[in-house]
């Protein structure tokens, strides 16, 4: 392997995910996860009959990204509290509190503090770092086959110890990190006893907001990205290149490896991106009139060539009290019916048509004649498959009395969060669109990541690139709860694998999971003899 290969694997690979890599790095070592699925007998919990749901063990795991996105307007995200809302329950905290629409006030906290160093601190970790490339992987012990302990993303500042130690694979050495883990040097990590200069400019996430950073889409097939601003000549060049391929190969993406690239690809060309690839924004700069977007990445592409994505606006619900459940999303907009006459079995069609993923104050669930429906107080019936039951399951066992869970219905495309026995949150969601792509099981969350990159594996029909999908939280090999901004399909199944959030819903449960993210990392991974918060899926 190249040197030049082995940096850009070092900077570059550090946010591709897949096959269960989480991060790969410098260290191009395959990360250890000591999480399994577990099977259980898990119970639907009826308030009238009690029937239960056999659990159904787990399927394989496939990799993920999602369809073609839908052009959804912007949403403004979790607003202030409002304090005759608060005083309904001083003692509940502002994320469980609904505001007036039944949404959640706020998000619950990211971060959890880092203890400030005492002084026997300050002498076992008097040196000063800072994370020069765009990752670097904490891990347990100084060793690149240990498990995970986190992320630091470039441009972070962190304390280590005094000297470093030698071996367990990292050419450089290792420093341990306060509060806890140790870094390879050679993934890119600068110290000193002084504060080491930063001269990159770093895109801080904004944590409290619907998304982290400010998302682009790649408007056409071919559009290149360059290392650096390039001149006319070399964008026309790239431009020519750029077709030419698209012409004999179509969207196949053309390899990144510059000896692997036609020679007429001129050097300053970094990658080519196909329409609805999307980057994200750390800046733009202009060159002789033309106006370039720079990445998080550190590439630039002509920004006529992209367009800003906004969310979609759906949020899910904030329940009250453990009562609060069953309720009833539209996934389908179509008319209501009613019975012609009562008892009778001929429907006819009202013009009233709920709202999709809006909620419908259904009493039961129905048979007439081969078809399911669910109705009203009113008598107003819908079909079942338009509709998505968000139910209360009892919690399975091996999941604590006080413990955070959440419940995924494949079936109903919802998903409840607990907090032990109480339901506190509930949504609607995309899963995969075959069987067996969201495995079914009892789960825990293994690593999250405030946000991380996705791109095609081998396994998929047509190539993919997101960078920085937010809020993710893998909970199976590459399968994630993670948000989705490039469409506002829920209550439908359309992924290859991981559950698809709406980014508001997805930035309330990375909040709400275990574990807890350590103010300035970036991912976080159980540690010791704690467990990520169970993830159970059922159909």
């Amino acid at each position: 392997m190249t040197p030049a290969r082995t940096r850009w694997l070092e900077i570059g690979g550090a946010f591709l995910l897949g096959g269960g890599v989480v991060a790969v790095g410098y260290e191009l070592a395959r990360p250890s996860t000591d999480a399994s699925p577990a099977d259980t007998t898990l119970a639907r919990v009826e308030p009238e009959d009690g029937a239960s749901e056999p659990a159904i063990p787990a399927a394989p795991q496939h990799d993920d990204d999602d369809d073609a996105p839908v052009a959804v307007p912007a949403t403004d995200g979790a607003g202030e509290v409002d304090p005759a809302v608060a005083a309904i329950d001083p003692n509940r905290p502002p994320w469980r509190i609904a505001d007036p629409d039944g949404h959640a006030s706020a998000y619950p906290p990211l971060q959890v503090p880092v203890p400030p160093l005492s002084p026997d601190d300050e002498l076992a970790f008097p040196r000063h770092g800072l994370v020069t490339s765009l990752a670097v992987i904490v891990r347990a012990r100084p060793e690149l086959t240990s498990p995970i302990a986190g992320l630091l993303r470039g441009g972070t500042r962190i304390r280590v110890d005094a000297e470093r130690s030698f071996g367990g694979g990292c050419s450089q050495g290792w420093h341990k990190v306060y509060p806890r883990g140790w870094v390879c040097l050679a993934a890119g990590v600068a110290t000193g006893s002084e504060p080491p200069q930063d001269q990159a400019t770093v895109v801080e996430p904004a944590l409290e907001s619907v998304l982290p950073y400010e998302y682009w889409r790649v408007n056409a097939d071919g559009t290149p990205f360059f290392h650096r601003l390039p001149s006319f000549g070399e964008q026309d060049q790239a431009d020519a290149a750029g077709q030419a391929w698209i012409a004999e190969h179509g969207r196949t993406p053309m390899p990144t490896a510059p000896a692997e690239r036609p020679e007429e690809v001129p050097a300053v060309v970094k990658e080519y991106m196909n329409a609805g690839f999307y980057v994200t924004k750390a800046g733009e700069e202009v060159k002789s009139e033309r106006r370039f977007l720079r990445t998080t990445r550190g590439s630039y592409a002509r920004k006529y060539q992209l367009g800003q994505k906004e969310p979609p606006k759906f949020r899910g619900r904030v329940l009250d009290g453990p009562d609060a459940l069953p309720i009833y999303f539209v996934r389908r907009e179509m008319p209501l019916s009613r019975r012609e006459a009562e008892g009778s079995d001929v429907l006819v069609k009202t013009d009233t048509s709920p709202e999709r993923l809006g909620t419908w104050p259904f009493v039961r669930k129905i048979h007439i004649g081969t078809v399911d429906y669910f109705e009203d107080a009113d008598g107003l019936l819908l079909r079942a498959y338009a509709v998505g039951e968000a139910y209360k399951l009892r919690r399975p066992p091996g999941v604590g009395a006080d413990e955070k869970w959440v419940h995924i219905d494949l079936s109903e495309q919802t998903l409840v969060a607990y907090e032990g026995d109480v339901p506190v949150f509930a949504t609607m969601v995309s899963t995969g669109k075959q069987p067996g792509m969201t495995p079914v099981g009892v789960h825990r969350v293994q690593i999250k990541h405030i946000a991380t990159s996705m791109r095609d594996q081998p396994i998929e029909e047509e190539a993919y690139s997101i960078d920085d999908v937010p809020w993710t939280q893998y909970f199976q090999g590459s399968v994630a709860l993670h948000g989705a901004f490039w469409h506002a399909g829920f209550g439908i199944e359309r992924s290859h694998g991981c559950v698809n959030l709406s980014p508001a819903d997805a930035r309330w449960l990375f909040g709400f999971t275990e574990p807890a993210l350590p103010e300035g990392w970036h991912a976080i991974a159980p540690s010791g003899s704690a467990k990520g918060s169970a993830v159970v899926v059922t159909e």
